[in-house]
């Protein structure tokens, strides 16, 4: 993100994907550690709360945040093996060579 040079809904999408990404990662984390977790607010809220609401409760029944974030973190990963290996490269080869 540049300084003027960000739009509005760029910014806005990153904000979501961080907040998505947040959730995830703090339901991974309540299901992994669920002995350390118990009687906390961590357990009450994902443990009973959000499994009980009619909208969303499929979303934590079936564990579909920690899927997706799991699939975020291959695709990154991924992403990031084939396209920035190229770019490094890339950069690699327009250093000048040092003569010593």
């Amino acid at each position: 993100m540049r300084w003027n040079a960000t739009l509005m809904s760029s910014f806005l999408f990153n904000v979501a994907l961080i907040l998505c990404c947040a959730t995830s990662a703090i339901q991974f984390c309540a299901k992994a550690f669920a002995a350390y977790a118990q009687e906390t607010a961590v357990q009450e809220i994902f443990g009973h709360t959000l499994e009980n609401l009619q909208g969303i409760r499929y979303l934590y029944v079936f564990n579909l945040f920690q899927y997706i974030f799991i699939v975020m973190f291959a695709v990154t990963f991924i992403y990031f093996l084939a396209v920035e290996r190229k770019r490094l490269k890339r950069k690699g080869k327009k250093q000048a060579p040092s003569s010593t």
